[in-house]
């Protein structure tokens, strides 16, 4: 559940961003510098995500970036929704 959880909370933190009409995220870092974006990779990139699930997430969208270049904020919600619906299964009982 926690492991879920984290995941969900990267792709949270990205959902917002996806589509034409996605919204900018400010991003400030430790020095103070302000950066405004809508890109999924380079929010994915500024973020410290020690988790491990979460971290795999992270990864999924860098590997994504490097590969094709587009699609990081798909790839990060399409796996966290898989994850999400994985979790429900397993508490109902079921194996996914």
């Amino acid at each position: 559940v926690g492991n879920v959880t984290a995941a969900l909370a990267v792709a949270n933190i990205v959902k917002t961003s996806l589509g034409p009409v996605g919204l900018d995220k400010m991003l400030v870092d430790d020095i103070g510098d302000v950066l405004i974006t809508n890109d999924g990779a380079t929010i994915l990139k500024s973020l410290e995500v020690e988790h491990p699930a979460a971290r795999v997430l992270v990864d999924l969208a860098n590997l994504q970036d490097q590969e094709v270049g587009d699609g990081t904020t798909s790839v990060v919600i399409i796996a966290s929704e898989l994850l999400r619906r994985g979790n429900d299964l397993v508490k109902n009982g079921i194996h996914p």
